[in-house]
């Protein structure tokens, strides 16, 4: 699954999951928040499994062992294509088949069940041991489906953990995962508090497992790490994704309140805006001083970019040029974080196999610079090959008619705000209504997709282009013509957030429980309060 689609059905999974447990009045919405990118790399891009026969004999094992995290659960299923969507409105409920931890599927139980379950959750600890059996069965039958295991550091309490770990280990299990959801918060307070797991990356490596850390929200490190589990032959892997409970919804980040907790139903509609209004920053390496390019994107990884964006200029379509695929190969294996390949190019078409070669996740090719047919020939070989495709437009250009029959396979639609072919120029402000404009039209044909702001972004003008609506911002000469690129970024983000939470005041304010959302989002509105214009009324909450 191509990148921008993965991070959409993520996103839908942390919508659904929120859904459910608000209409339930129950559940756990911190724990479900932690792994759904865990569960969503596993469901979405890794695993072989079928939705159609759940109970196929080549499928991958998932074990959800940290039952808790049920919902996210159920929601990543559901959007997998296991059970209808819809029927999380049942979670919890007299006679659902979606209870607060989840039940074995059998078609003897299907009235309690749903398809793809397959262990009983509940009783913290057990998942792993369950799924050493399922391990050593698949083994002795010569069978070459792996198990991947979900397990939470509050569960690591237990010590049937560490006898599993032990067993695993001496059965030198190379078809078994771990996925420790480390985000350092269980049922009572912060784990450190309760009962200290580290050092965690010892602990497991004194058990003879191979251990990777990640960062486990970063989609790209979770793909890694599982593509790199499968060069151990003779033991178990752990993968330690570094998580933050609750995330996705800030006033639930990293709160031991929200462990268990479900939001006033009122405030979903919120709650969704907020998930569905995700950004992204991309910094244009080709930006600032000509310095190395390979030192850039790690100083843009360091810095906390989500997105490396690649200007390809051939002198034709643009007056200057910069690199083609080659360079990209070389850069490639520097960092896992996606490449959006822009193509200011003339003739896409007979040269993109080079960038699917060159291993870009998002290829965008200029309106201007191919027919209908041919982008549906670019697109068709980009998704054939797991890319998200794009179209890029000029500040002159109007969205043209024959891209909408194609919008169910785009993935991101480029809006330039600066004439193409010079770095260091500034923003166009004519182009914030023509974004404006294409956003909503691009929504009443139903596109799910990203809109990308390219060009003269920066501090001064983030907040409009969010507003526009704009969720990946482009950004050259505002990160890297700083000194200090991991406070540009932060500088960016500052920015983003103050535009996303005027829009969440506007919402609350429109279904009339503004109020209570100051309540609730306080500590997170504080710091913005000034540019908000908010002081007195946050000042005069009890």
């Amino acid at each position: 699954m191509r990148y921008l689609d993965l991070k959409r059905k993520i996103c839908s999974v942390r919508m659904l999951a929120i859904q459910g447990i608000a209409e339930a009045g129950s559940g756990h919405p911190g724990a479900s928040f932690s792994a759904a990118e865990i569960m969503g790399v596993l469901y979405f891009r890794k695993m072989n499994h079928s939705p159609e026969k759940p109970d196929w004999d080549e499928r991958d094992y998932f074990i959800n062992s940290k039952g808790h995290s049920a919902p996210g659960f159920f929601a990543t299923l559901a959007i997998a294509g296991y059970f209808p969507p819809s029927e999380m409105e049942t979670l919890r409920k007299l006679g659902s088949r979606l209870q607060g931890h989840p039940v074995r599927y059998t078609p003897q139980e299907s009235h309690q069940s749903v398809p793809g379950t397959e262990f009983s959750g509940g009783s913290e600890g057990i998942g792993l041991s369950v799924s050493i059996g399922i391990a050593l069965a698949n083994r002795l039958d010569g069978k070459k489906n792996r198990v991947y295991t979900l397990i939470g550091d509050g569960e690591s309490n237990e010590g049937q953990i560490w006898e599993a770990a032990m067993a695993a280990a001496k059965f030198k299990l190379h078809n078994l995962v771990a996925i420790l959801d480390r985000n350092r918060i269980q049922q009572d307070g912060f784990t450190e508090d309760i009962m200290p797991l580290d050092p965690t990356r010892d602990k497991w490596s004194a058990f003879n497992w191979n251990v990777i850390e990640i960062a486990g929200h970063n989609v790209e490190q979770i793909i890694d790490a599982l593509n790199k589990s499968t060069e151990a032959k003779d033991r178990p892997t752990i993968i330690i994704a570094k998580t933050v409970k609750g995330n996705g919804i800030k006033h639930m980040t990293n709160n031991p309140q929200w462990h268990g907790k479900a939001p006033p139903r009122e405030h979903t509609p919120i709650l969704l805006e907020e998930l569905r209004s995700e950004c992204l920053i991309a910094p244009s390496i080709i930006a600032g001083q000509q310095e190395n390019y390979e030192e850039k994107i790690r100083s843009a990884e360091r810095g906390g970019a989500d997105i490396i964006h690649l200007d390809i200029m051939d002198g034709k379509f643009v007056p200057n040029s910069t690199f083609n695929s080659d360079t990209i190969k070389q850069l490639r294996n520097i960092t896992t974080l996606p490449f959006d390949a822009h193509l200011m190019i003339e003739n896409p078409l007979a040269v993109i196999q080079d960038y699917i070669d060159a291993r870009c996740d998002i290829v965008t090719v200029h309106a201007e610079t191919c027919s209908e047919s041919e982008f549906g020939q670019i697109t068709d070989r980009l998704l054939s090959n797991g890319i998200s495709p794009g179209i890029a437009l000029n500040p002159s250009t109007d969205l043209p008619n024959w891209v909408f029959p194609h919008l169910r396979d785009v993935d991101v639609v480029l809006i330039m705000s600066v004439n193409p072919g010079f770095a260091g120029q500034k923003f166009i402000p004519e182009v914030l209504s023509k974004m404006r404009h294409i956003n909503q039209k691009l929504r009443e044909h139903g596109f799910r997709g990203y809109i990308e702001a390219d060009g003269g972004i920066d501090a001064t003008i983030l907040q409009a282009v969010y507003e526009a609506g704009a969720r990946i911002f482009v950004a050259g000469n505002a990160v890297y013509g700083s000194g200090d690129i991991h406070g540009a970024i932060i500088q960016l983000r500052y920015k983003v957030n103050v535009a996303l939470e005027r829009k969440l005041l506007e919402q609350a304010d429109t279904i009339g429980i503004r109020r209570d959302w100051l309540k609730t989002r306080k500590h997170i509105l504080i710091p913005l309060a000034n540019e908000l214009g908010i002081e007195e009324e946050l000042h005069a909450l009890k």
